[in-house]
């Protein structure tokens, strides 16, 4: 065999290996999108699961009378194909301004996943403008898709919302939240915020609050005692 023979040989043996080398990575390409695709398919189906975990305790949570007012929306995250597009859920709760709460508050869940579809994760956000108090303003919830613990994820719901609800009251305690709405009762001659008031009355055209019942009871007995008391 000539030299040239032997070279044509050997860059043969360099192009098959070279190719078979590109053979096994096309099957592991294949058997990994192929086991992606199954894991994506289980996300879809465990965040389902999750949103039917999560549901039931918003609608818990705005029954209270102080979140009544919240505004809730859902936004989703599509990308790719039609039939496989969905990524993500976010569900965001805006709590509007008012005397109680005298800022921009708001707080949401978002449910997606890793890069590798092997865990979903659900992440709190929070967010109190202006900030005059400490609170947790994130967290994450890594849920292994193969193996997910609803009692873990309820459990871990229940705390944040408890969690904010806890910090949203804190707001009533802070001055800087409350200074705008405080109010001055006449009859016990003491400022309180507004979102305290046990009541108000109408009274030659303006409106008193009362810190306590037993202020309010006594000036509707004697209205203009405590008015000339309140104007000195």
């Amino acid at each position: 065999m000539s030299s040239v023979d032997a070279l044509v040989k050997r860059l043969a043996a360099e192009a098959a290996a070279a190719t078979e080398r590109i053979h096994l990575l096309q099957a592991e390409a294949a058997k990994a999108f192929i086991g992606q695709e199954e894991r994506f398919r289980r996300f879809v189906a465990l965040t389902e699961r999750i949103h039917a975990i999560l549901r039931p305790r918003l609608e818990a949570f705005r029954k209270l009378n102080v979140f009544k007012d919240i505004v809730q929306s859902v936004s989703l995250e599509l990308r790719g194909p039609e039939e496989r597009g969905f990524h993500g859920r976010t569900t965001t709760l805006l709590v509007p301004f008012s005397d109680a709460c005298p800022a921009k508050v708001e707080l949401s869940f978002r449910l997606g996943h890793d890069g590798s579809i092997e865990n979903a994760l659900m992440d709190y956000h929070l967010e109190i403008l202006p900030i005059f108090i400490k609170y947790d303003s994130h967290d994450q919830l890594v849920i292994p898709i193969d193996h997910p613990r609803e009692d873990v994820i309820a459990a871990w719901i229940d705390d944040k919302l408890v969690g904010f609800t806890r910090t949203y009251f804190e707001m009533y305690f802070t001055e800087q939240y409350q200074k705008q709405s405080f109010e001055m009762d006449p009859v016990m001659n003491v400022r309180f915020p507004r979102a305290f008031a046990a009541g108000e009355k109408q009274y030659e055209g303006r409106t008193y609050h009362f810190y306590t019942k037993e202020s309010l009871q006594a000036f509707e007995t004697a209205p203009s005692q405590y008015v000339e008391i309140a104007q000195l």
